[in-house]
């Protein structure tokens, strides 16, 4: 079963989806969010949940607003899981 996800409506009343990504267990889903909303792009946080059409997990905004401490929070959590080591942080706004 394929879940999908209104993106837009024409203004003749057309209706355009996209297929949503499916996750088999919550961790999954968990992670994906805690990436996405650690992305400096992203200013609306994204939460798993467990789909009752296809009973597996996706990731959907919830309209709350990211804060830059979250989105740091989240960053730091996605490298810990992922191994990686933070060794410094480049502002790249002050390059030239």
């Amino acid at each position: 079963m394929d879940c999908e996800t209104l993106i837009r409506i024409d203004p003749d009343g057309t209706k355009h989806y996209k297929s949503k990504k499916a996750y088999n267990t919550l961790d999954e889903a968990i992670k994906a969010a805690k990436r996405m909303n650690s992305q400096e792009k992203n200013i609306t946080k994204v939460v798993s949940y467990k789909c009752k059409k296809c009973f597996k997990y996706h990731i959907g905004r919830n309209g709350k607003k990211l804060s830059d401490k979250e989105k740091e929070k989240y960053f730091l959590d996605v490298i810990r899981n992922t191994h990686l080591k933070v060794v410094g942080k480049i502002d790249l706004k002050n390059i030239k």
